[in-house]
């Protein structure tokens, strides 16, 4: 009798409940369902030397069919020499995001628009473009220690912005910035 009622508990454990028994390959796990977002721009922001030409180069590396757009090229003569004009300020950013808008309706991803970006508002046109077109807006600054430092600013910018309007620039610099607080921004007067 003892050997029936061991045999009886013969498949009983007490480590836990039962591994079940594939007789075919176990269940693929369930793939997670696609990203809202699969097109990304990356809308740099930082004073002038911080070090976003630097970033901008490094998400290139990182992503080879990056498409990088800063206002700058604007004012790049074709021998490489860069003549900056303010009188043209406007019609350079307006010239950069035309360019978005149509690499946007390309679908290239990732887009990088290397600029300044010190005030929420400067970002609105391709905040908008992006919500039109379906791309994740990521905002990033570079993360050098120097980013704030208006001496050290002055010393590495490589178009010679002179120290004033650094600290200006510095002074009404927009922190913490969102989607949402981009998208609602006004120019200011």
């Amino acid at each position: 009798m003892a050997e029936r009622l061991i045999s009886s508990f013969g498949n009983l454990s007490l480590d836990g409940p039962p591994r079940p028994r594939y007789r075919q390959r176990p269940p693929a796990p369930q793939r997670p369902p696609p990203s809202r977002f699969s097109k990304h721009i990356y809308l740099l922001r930082g004073l002038p030397g911080s070090g976003k030409s630097s970033l901008a180069r490094k998400l290139k590396r990182n992503f080879p069919s990056a498409v990088v757009l800063s206002t700058d090229d604007y004012f790049l003569m074709e021998d490489g020499t860069y003549i900056y004009n303010p009188d043209l300020l406007q019609d350079a950013h307006r010239w950069n995001q035309r360019r978005a808008r149509k690499a946007m309706t390309k679908g290239r991803t990732p887009i990088i628009i290397d600029n300044t970006n010190i005030l929420a508002w400067h970002m609105k046109p391709y905040a908008v473009m992006a919500l039109e077109n379906a791309y994740q807006v990521i905002f990033l600054e570079p993360d050098t220690h120097w980013k704030f430092n208006v001496k050290e600013l002055t010393r590495r910018n490589s178009h010679g912005v002179p120290r004033e309007k650094i600290q200006r620039m510095k002074d009404v610099y927009e922190h913490n910035v969102t989607f949402h607080s981009v998208l609602h921004a006004e120019k200011q007067s």
